[in-house]
């Protein structure tokens, strides 16, 4: 469920009403590849959260209740010397790009103005926080990479910060309607549209790209019409909060009521992105979290029964190792009190068992070699 361009859009127009004019006051890194900014924007306390973690790749605010490490790791302490004090001039996003960039005005230690801009992408394995200075260098970076056949895209300190490069496909909501209808009358009929849809269009998440099939039953005919409602809904800005849940669990969600899934889901809107999106991947994270709780508890389940059962059997050894040692014992007795009648290589003891009431002879075998 990643944020798609439409959601992030939509998310970046209501950022900018609530932080900009806003100054940080604190800068926190709860985990690796999380940071909590908090600021006072409008008379509001807010925190900023910016996430760069592969499938929960997000920025909102937040009003959950993070712990933070003891000793805050290096790229925390450098984002506090940049942006503590820093006001947010604006928040932006690149034509559909999943990415937001907010233009920071800084000072330095002497107190000389320079605008920053700290870079927030949101493209899965790709999510990164880059902070990059007045000159357009990265001066630091959440995720380091350096690939060798990727120059233009090295995120390294130093380097100049190049915008992600954009997909070998037509923007979904840049084209107008005839190019939209003219790519679907080329369209080959026997590809499924959802799969279609995304092949040829970017800025199309594969749950919009699955609704859209879903509102056309299929059909490449009745597709234009669908495309071009889509299109104009996200074009006069009439996009809602929707969070999609499956079994009580959260399963996905949307800038528009989802209809695909029928009764198997029930859908919940909310105020605004920020808390759907807080709401979301608080619940999944309590979802995993039980979960985690279950397979450890199951797990030490598991290995105090692995444990007794393993004692178990030993003591059952040992118990069928000891059957007759009572007979053993009687007939050891027998031989200590009658040794004296024995002979060096006798094969057997015959004495009178007076264990019995009646005393009988009884032969007991001996080790020839003892």
């Amino acid at each position: 469920m990643p944020l798609d361009a439409v959601t992030i859009s939509a998310l970046t127009r209501e950022l900018r009403d609530k932080l900009e004019g806003g100054r940080i006051d604190k800068v926190q890194q709860p985990e690796r590849d999380m940071l909590l900014i908090s600021l006072r924007a409008k008379g509001e306390n807010l925190r900023l959260l910016l996430s760069a973690g592969t499938g929960t790749a997000r920025v909102n605010l937040t009003g959950a209740a993070l712990e933070n490490p003891a000793e805050p790791p290096m790229f925390c302490m450098l984002m506090r010397k940049h942006l503590v004090g820093a006001r947010i001039i604006s928040v932006e996003q690149p034509e559909y790009e999943r990415m937001i960039i907010f233009t920071l005005d800084t000072h330095d230690e002497l107190g000389i103005s320079s605008e920053k801009k700290l870079a927030v992408e949101l493209i899965g394995r790709s999510a990164n926080v880059t902070l990059i200075g007045a000159d357009g260098r990265i001066i630091d970076c959440m995720r380091r990479m350096d690939f060798a056949g990727d120059a233009l895209r090295r995120m390294q300190p130093g380097m100049i910060y190049r915008l992600p490069p954009k997909q070998n496909k037509v923007s979904f909501f840049a084209v107008d309607s005839a190019a939209r209808r003219a790519m679907i009358a080329k369209a080959d009929r026997d590809t499924p549209v959802d799969k279609w849809l995304m092949d040829n269009f970017s800025a199309l998440s594969p749950l919009i790209a699955r609704e859209l099939s879903y509102r056309c039953r299929g059909d490449y005919d009745a597709l234009p019409d669908a495309a071009d409602a889509l299109a104009d809904t996200v074009a006069a800005g009439e996009l809602e909060p929707y969070m999609i849940s499956v079994g009580g669990q959260p399963k996905d969600y949307s800038f528009m009521a989802i209809s695909q899934y029928g009764q198997a889901a029930s859908l919940q809107r909310f105020a605004s992105f920020s808390d759907m999106l807080d709401e979301f991947y608080s619940a999944r994270d309590r979802a995993q979290q039980q979960r985690r709780r279950s397979h450890e508890l199951t797990k030490t389940v598991r290995t105090l029964r692995d444990r007794l059962s393993r004692k178990l059997a030993s003591q059952h050894e040992e118990l069928k190792r000891t059957e007759g040692r009572e007979e053993v014992r009687k007939q050891a007795e027998l031989v200590t009190a009658n040794i004296y009648r024995l002979k060096r290589g006798d094969s057997f003891l015959e004495c009178e068992d007076y264990y019995e009431p009646d005393c009988p002879r009884i032969k007991i075998p001996l080790d020839r070699l003892k």
